[in-house]
């Protein structure tokens, strides 16, 4: 189906319309998505640039008048949508990102003193350029902090904008050199309006996935603590742990005096410290977590006795160097932890059990200490089971 430049000029600007209206919609549903606004009026702008050029074209507004408005609305389009997208991608103000505006009012005077918009080579030369190169940077903004938010849809956005700058560029060969790159405007424009969609689209995708991204985290992290939760734990355990598999069941000692002693406010501040305390010491990295109460688990699937017993023992060292303030008092804090690895492949559920097992045995052998216990010491295991009988009778 053959479409003449006039039906394209309609059909642009409800594309952009489109666009607009979904970025509106998806802004009221979501408070947190700071951008989309502008991103929309960006649309709606260029939207009437190009409702003037197509009014201009069909001989109802002068040619001065639409060439001039249609260009403007260019820059200012353009420059609104990076502000808006540096909104969206870094989730804060723009900032200094506000000084691209200086553009199109640079142009717009230009302009108007040069006249040189009435030119259609000049005109289409420098509206070109502006388009793409503020395309290709706007693609740089959506991949540039990658490593700080793993969003997929960031590539496809990228690649809609990156291949809206190549239209840019392929429509300037067109333009100054016809005879070698014969493409026609309404060609153009059809290319233009399906990479705006996708734009579009791929903007509103992010968006959801941010927002999946966020319950996911919401229900997988510890709501005091920051750090994960028992949940996030359980799902990265395997069911039969391999050989060299060890896992670390830690306990702050004496947490109930705590609470009972100072309130429960101390109570959440120590627990506060002495996770982010090891979370900060284990690293990003780690299958570390808060399973619940005072305690809180690690296992480490490549593991050795020695490795599973230091990597516990700087925690405990890490949490013994804490003095937490309170209300003008100054609390000190230690931790027990059990430790237990398997030769050989056996159940998780086992692991876990020897490990609370080698807990209760640190705490039972005095606390502030590290207690290991493996598989093929039965009297170990029953002194274990002991010290756990009488730790539970005394309170702990």
């Amino acid at each position: 189906m053959h479409l003449d430049l006039a039906t394209i000029l309609i059909l642009h600007p409800l594309s952009l319309v489109v666009g607009a209206i979904c970025f509106l919609y998806v802004r009221f549903r979501s408070r947190r998505s700071r951008g989309l606004g502008k991103m929309a009026v960006a649309f709606l702008v260029l939207a009437a640039g190009s409702l003037l050029a197509g009014a201009g074209a069909q001989g109802v507004i002068d040619y001065e008048t639409w060439t001039f408005w249609s260009f403007v609305s260019g820059p200012i389009s353009y420059a609104l949508f990076w502000v808006g997208l540096i909104n969206l991608m870094e989730e804060r103000p723009a900032g200094r990102g506000w000084f691209v505006l200086v553009l199109p009012v640079f142009l717009a005077l230009w302009a108007l003193v040069t006249r040189f918009h009435l030119d259609n080579a000049e005109r289409s030369t420098v509206f070109l350029s502006v388009m793409g190169i503020f395309a290709l940077a706007s693609a740089w903004l959506v991949v540039r902090d990658r490593q700080r938010e793993a969003l997929q849809t960031r590539w496809g956005l990228a690649g809609a904008l990156a291949f809206k700058a190549l239209i840019a560029f392929a429509t300037f060969l067109a333009i100054s050199q016809p005879e070698f790159f014969p493409v026609t405007p309404p060609t153009t424009f059809m290319v233009l309006i399906l990479c705006q969609f996708a734009i579009a689209m791929f903007v509103l995708i992010l968006v959801q996935e941010r927002a999946e991204q966020r319950l996911i985290a919401l229900t997988e992290t510890d709501s005091l603590t920051g750090i994960r939760n028992r949940h996030w734990m359980m799902d990265r355990l395997p069911r039969l742990a391999l050989a060299g598999s060890a896992l670390v069941i830690i306990d702050i000692d004496h947490f109930k005096q705590i609470n009972d002693r100072f309130g429960h406010a101390a109570g959440d501040q120590v627990l506060i410290a002495v996770a982010q305390t090891m979370a900060a010491t284990l690293g990003e990295d780690a299958i570390f977590a808060r399973m619940g109460g005072e305690e809180f688990g690690l296992y480490l699937p490549a593991s050795t006795e020695a490795a599973a017993l230091a990597k516990a023992e700087v925690l405990r060292l890490a949490v013994e160097g804490l003095r937490i303030a309170h209300e003008g008092d100054v609390l000190a804090v230690t931790l027990s932890a059990g430790v237990s690895l398997t030769p050989d492949a056996r159940s998780m559920s086992r692991l876990v059990a020897r490990a609370d097992e080698a807990l209760y045995a640190a705490k039972g052998g005095g606390r502030n200490r590290i207690a290991f216990l493996g598989f093929g010491n039965e009297e170990a295991a029953a002194e274990a089971i002991a010290s756990k009988a009488r730790a539970q009778s005394s309170h702990v």
